[in-house]
């Protein structure tokens, strides 16, 4: 059985935060003005962040200040949903407005995709064709430009030993990524990824020196594992004791508590050099982590701990501390930057602007598309839970969420998020018209498509890097 695909409905939107925006911005959606008077962009991704581990979501410990004080002079959405729980698919989301199915990053590594291509225009590309200095400073291996997440950007900042790197994905070698070198090797387990510090550092250098508009992206990997560690006094605060049965929950509140640290000094940096009030500033996470719900520590699955994220905005002249409890995907945040720039949005983009809830406008509950193609990966983790060892689909609304297994229909999954908000209680099968609903909208997206050309061999630069993090066997297995 075949549906038409879904069109995004119109909302409308007040001109109280757009109308100042747009005017400031020097652009128009013709791209016929410059960029030289526009309001900046920063967008900062909190790598597998759960939003009910921030204190401005509900959390009591002390792990977010900064961006729970960033939080009461912004705009916090309750309800944010990422498309997958793998850092490379849900930034290639956040940057293309795209679901994976569209933008093509589908898989860590394997054979439906895993590097983004550089003919899908994403936001870097987008704003420095309207005359925007880009940068982007990344601190793992999976936001790298190994997964093209470098297009667009004039700097490009991983902290890899300069001049090592074929900038195209789609060449590269086992020798193209040199993690052994430069700064990500001072760090213990360290040749994948680098620490807080170090990517504010470089972030804060280059802001130092840039002059007109900019679009900055700065992307903290801290909260993924616990071999990473945050200085001394930020695990005693949270009471770590190496060997303790807590000892992986309470590293996880102290790296976020460390990654907020340097958040504040970013933050600090925009309003010393008179930037906080003419830049749009957006922080999301691209994925949770299971902390043992659902019997899983670690990502890769599509409950509500790995796909709920925080997302706070601040606009120019937009409101304070304002909760929009909306369901809302990461895949809106292209959309409401390049409304807010003047900047034409790509045809084929999914995603919807967020300027319409922000100004109060009622608008059609939207859906939320998720993927988590996990038996299509080149390497799936053993201690993955059995029932999820599948190719997994998830589509939902605020009050309702269908977890689809394809290989195995059976194991197929319904919540009731109003009663269930911890989806605690699956009741596929009690609800045939909830699943018949999500389920037909999961069939006219696309996504379930998954082209699969047989095993893609990996090379040894990638498994290493890949096995170091935790995404094949070997560390936890995460």
């Amino acid at each position: 059985m075949q549906w038409a695909r879904d069109r995004t409905f119109g909302g409308l939107w007040l001109l109280g935060i757009v109308g100042p925006l747009m005017m400031a911005g020097g652009g128009c959606s013709d791209g016929s003005q410059p960029a030289s008077t526009g309001y900046n962009v920063l967008l900062i991704t909190t790598d597998t962040t759960r939003a009910d581990r921030l204190g401005s979501y509900g959390y009591d410990k002390p792990t977010s200040p900064n961006l729970d004080a960033l939080a009461r002079d912004a705009i916090r959405f309750e309800f944010a949903i990422s498309t997958a729980g793998l850092t490379p698919i849900a930034h290639a989301s956040i940057f293309t407005g795209l679901n994976p199915y569209l933008h093509g990053v589908r898989v860590m590594y394997g054979s439906p995709g895993h590097y983004l291509s550089k003919s899908t225009l994403g936001m870097a590309t987008l704003l420095k064709q309207k005359g925007y200095a880009t940068a982007g400073f990344v601190s793992a291996y999976p936001a790298s430009e190994r997964y093209g997440m470098h297009w667009g950007f004039d700097t490009f900042e991983n902290g890899m030993k300069k001049g090592t790197v074929d900038m195209d994905p789609s060449r590269q070698t086992a020798k193209g990524l040199i993690f052994q070198h430069g700064k990500w090797a001072d760090q213990p387990k360290g040749d994948a990824q680098r620490r807080a510090d170090s990517t504010t550092a470089d972030a804060l250098a280059w802001l130092a020196n840039v002059k007109g508009s900019f679009f900055q992206w700065v992307h903290y990997f801290d909260p993924h594992d616990p071999w990473l560690i945050p200085p001394k006094r930020y695990l005693d605060k949270f009471g770590v004791k190496r060997g303790a049965p807590d000892e992986m929950l309470t590293v996880y509140d102290a790296d976020i508590n460390y990654m907020d640290f340097q958040i504040g000094r970013l933050l600090q940096a925009y309003k010393d050099r008179d930037l906080y009030d003419k830049t749009i500033i957006i922080v999301i996470s691209d994925h949770g982590q299971g902390l043992e719900d659902h019997d899983w520590f670690r990502h890769r699955l599509l409950y509500r701990e790995q796909i709920h994220v925080p997302l706070i905005v601040r606009l120019p002249n937009g409101p304070h501390g304002k909760i929009i409890p909306d369901l809302v995907r990461n895949i809106d945040l292209l959309p409401t930057v390049c409304e807010l720039l003047g900047v034409k949005l790509p045809d084929d983009v999914e995603g919807k602007s967020l300027l319409g809830l922000i100004n109060g406008a009622r608008e059609p509950p939207r859906l939320a598309y998720a993927e988590a193609l996990n038996t299509a990966d080149a390497h799936l983790p053993k201690k993955l839970p059995e029932d999820q060892k599948d190719l997994l689909f998830c589509m939902m609304d605020r009050d309702w969420k269908l977890i689809y297994h394809k290989d195995r229909p059976q194991n197929s999954e319904l919540y009731d998020l109003k009663n269930d908000p911890k989806e605690l209680v699956n009741v596929f099968g009690k609800h045939p018209e909830q699943t018949m609903r999500l389920m037909q909208a999961l069939e006219k997206s696309g996504g379930l498509n998954v082209r699969l050309t047989g095993a893609a061999p990996m090379d040894e630069e990638t498994r290493r890097s890949l096995e170091a993090l935790g995404y094949i066997d070997g560390a936890d297995g995460g």
